[in-house]
């Protein structure tokens, strides 16, 4: 049976049934709660009688893949908040032999309408089909069709063409309250490494002689060692010469990705009330002072500078760790004018 109550702010729903694992889940609003323990009730009876067959309601898969599977991947807790997001929809509920491409093709134009990014959407259909293709390879689900295989997807989004200016670099730095974000945003300009390869930096895997940093478990599941810039190097060496208690994993920053994300916002904020925005103070006159950024625009900012460093995308993909030309691309932004002066 299933019970809610309200504990710290928030609404717990909690379904036990005889011969399984108490289940909670909390829950801001109660008519969410209440949905998914009526969901999972079903899914308990449904998988327990029918546990091969399309005879399985769709919440049960996904509550299955988000407890043995997810938790095994990089980006578990991203994939975890969209198969949530999943479980409190209504086609949850049914059978998974009953979810229709035409059904996932009604709730994309919903969201769609509503406004929601199409890489969002992409997003969520790539983490359900994930758990189709899973529950048929690996579960004895093989009778089953994918539904989102037979879907169209919303088109990508335009890659982004920000490009950051060093006026725009020392506002942030000098409008932050964190100690950290300076140091930080200084090294993702001059390396083009991702926030979490930045943050995750260890001092064991640091050469300042000869000048590089070895990220030995990166986004794509591969190590990958990357050249540092003088800059780069300098920002470093003053980290480990003011540093009087270093951290006991031995890494380099004593912050999470999720708080630098948090302090740039904030600084970016704080610096445009120092300087009042509105007019075209960047690199480029097309765009406005501190306007639109974030920053993962600074890991595009340094690609596009080795680009017009004289690198070539070889080069250029073995600092950055892409893995096709393709993505790569996406990330490069170089300026018309910059192109000009080389065309003579």
């Amino acid at each position: 049976m299933a019970s809610i109550r309200k504990r710290d702010g928030k609404f717990q729903a909690r379904v036990v049934r005889h011969g399984h694992r108490a289940v909670a889940k909390s829950f801001i609003n109660r008519a969410d709660a209440v949905r998914w323990a009526k969901h999972l009730e079903v899914a308990i009876e449904q998988g327990a009688a029918h546990p091969h067959t399309g005879k399985v309601a769709l919440s049960t898969l996904l509550l299955r893949y988000k407890n043995e599977v997810t938790p095994t991947k990089k980006n578990a807790k991203s994939e975890g908040y969209l198969l949530d997001a999943w479980i409190r929809e209504d086609l949850a509920s049914r059978l998974i032999e009953q979810v229709r491409p035409e059904d996932l093709g009604k709730w994309r134009d919903k969201r769609l309408g509503e406004g929601t990014a199409s890489g969002t959407i992409r997003n969520a259909l790539a983490a359900l089909s994930a758990v189709f293709r899973h529950a048929s390879a690996e579960w004895g689900y093989g009778a089953v069709t994918n539904p989102v295989m037979k879907l169209k997807r919303p088109a990508p989004g335009r890659a982004r063409s920000r490009r950051v200016s060093e006026e725009e670099i020392v506002a942030i730095k000098a409008a932050t309250e964190s100690r950290e974000l300076p140091p930080i945003v200084d090294l993702a300009v001059e390396s083009g490494m991702r926030l979490s390869e930045i943050v995750g930096l260890k001092w064991k895997n640091i050469d300042l002689n000869i000048r590089t940093a070895l990220l030995p478990d990166t986004k794509n599941g591969d190590s990958r060692t990357v050249p540092l810039s003088s800059k780069a190097i300098s920002v470093l060496a003053q980290l480990r010469g003011a540093q009087v208690v270093h951290q006991l994993d031995g890494r380099v920053f004593a912050i999470t990705p999720h708080a630098v994300t948090v302090a740039f916002r904030r600084a970016v904020k704080r610096a445009r009330e120092i300087l009042p925005g509105g007019i075209d103070r960047g690199a480029s006159g097309s765009q406005s002072f501190l306007a639109d950024l974030r920053f993962h625009d600074l890991r595009h900012e340094a690609i596009t500078r080795l680009f017009e460093l004289g690198l070539n995308p070889i080069e250029v993909a073995s600092v950055s760790g892409h893995r096709t030309m393709q993505m790569l691309k996406r990330y490069s932004h170089l300026k018309a004018e910059e192109l000009a002066k080389k065309l003579g």
